[in-house]
């Protein structure tokens, strides 16, 4: 059985609309009231009549509706087996969600829709979801071209690591893909239009507060590979003033292997409520990207001795940071090309 879970709070018409037609396709419905008040009563008694509704007694943002939605899929509908995330402001249209579904019925495991951010794009949406590309790749190797859509599906074995990840509010969303990378969860895309109602004045996001608050927690979730970077940047301006260029083909892969180690810990930490997977991947990843950075430093040596060691490796990690970028983004849009 496919649930539809949407969160919603102080919802308009757009809701009753997608509830109304998504009860046509023998799909349950699982609205939460994520504490809209009083006045918003009638909205969802109307809801009400084509699918189940819960309600919070406040508001505690979209991420806590949602895990209490999830932990209310196995109360309401026992014989759940794929459950699909969508929002109540009419973002997302019907027939993308039944194609989620559609996605999810021939195997996929975890389904992100990918809007086309055609049209008239409210500027916010636009320039925030350019800026979350690229720290997205640069913490996590992995490029999604739309990685805050809120339209999702989900097997119901992703559940239980889903109710696990941090975050409340709209930084919940973003925090679920850095989750997923790590336990290493195959997250298949799915082109989809951009809709965007009224210049989507419906939206409660705030923008200062809220794209704040998703960074915050991203960056939480990434401490580790944050705090490996200053390690990493304190031993290499440490080597600079004691040996300078002297032994950098020993002592660069030496700073990779403390750093690589001190990462594999760090996330394990982190990670220690969910069945986290990428330990090995992070030390293979960093052992390629020392192998670049001491080739780089051996090359000064020879050439540019004058040149700090702290500076050509800074320059070489940030021109590798770059064309990590470009590589995933280009692998993954011939990737969606081809198919």
């Amino acid at each position: 059985m496919f649930v539809v879970l949407i969160p919603a709070y102080k919802p308009d018409g757009e809701l009753i609309k997608l509830v109304e037609k998504l009860s046509r396709y023998q799909l349950g419905i699982l609205v939460v009231d994520d504490g809209s008040g009083a006045e918003y009563e009638n909205v969802f008694a109307e809801a009400e009549r084509y699918g189940t509704v819960i309600h919070a007694s406040s508001n505690e943002g979209k991420g806590a509706a949602l895990k209490r939605g999830m932990c209310a899929i196995k109360e309401y509908f026992p014989d759940c087996t794929h459950f699909i995330t969508a929002d109540s402001d009419g973002q997302h249209s019907v027939e993308d969600i039944i194609r989620v579904r559609e996605q999810l019925a021939e195997g996929a495991k975890m389904v992100l829709t990918v809007r086309d951010f055609a049209g008239n794009v409210p500027a916010r949406s636009r320039v925030g979801n350019c800026l979350s590309r690229w720290v997205y790749t640069l913490l996590t190797g992995h490029y999604l071209m739309d990685n805050q859509s809120g339209l999702r599906g989900y097997s119901i074995e992703q559940m239980e690591w889903l109710k696990q990840v941090k975050g409340e509010k709209y930084d919940y969303e973003m925090n679920t893909l850095y989750y997923a990378d790590k336990l290493h969860v195959k997250m298949s895309t799915l082109p989809i239009h951009s809709i965007y109602i009224d210049g989507n004045k419906s939206s409660h996001f705030t923008p200062v507060p809220d794209t704040l608050r998703i960074y915050r927690r991203l960056f939480s979730s990434a401490a580790s590979s944050l705090l490996t970077a200053l390690l990493c940047q304190l031993l290499v301006i440490g080597l600079t003033v004691w040996l300078g260029y002297d032994f950098c083909y020993i002592t660069i892969p030496l700073i990779g292997a403390i750093c690589g180690v001190f990462c594999m810990i760090g996330n394990g930490t982190i990670f220690c409520k969910v069945r986290y997977k990428d330990a090995w991947w992070t030390l293979l990843y960093m052992a390629i990207r020392f192998c670049i950075y001491t080739a780089a430093c051996v090359i000064a040596s020879l050439c540019f001795p004058q040149i700090p060691l702290w500076l050509v490796f800074d320059v070489t990690a940030v021109c590798a940071g770059i064309g990590r970028y470009y590589f995933h983004k280009n692998t993954t849009i011939k990737k969606q090309k081809n198919k």
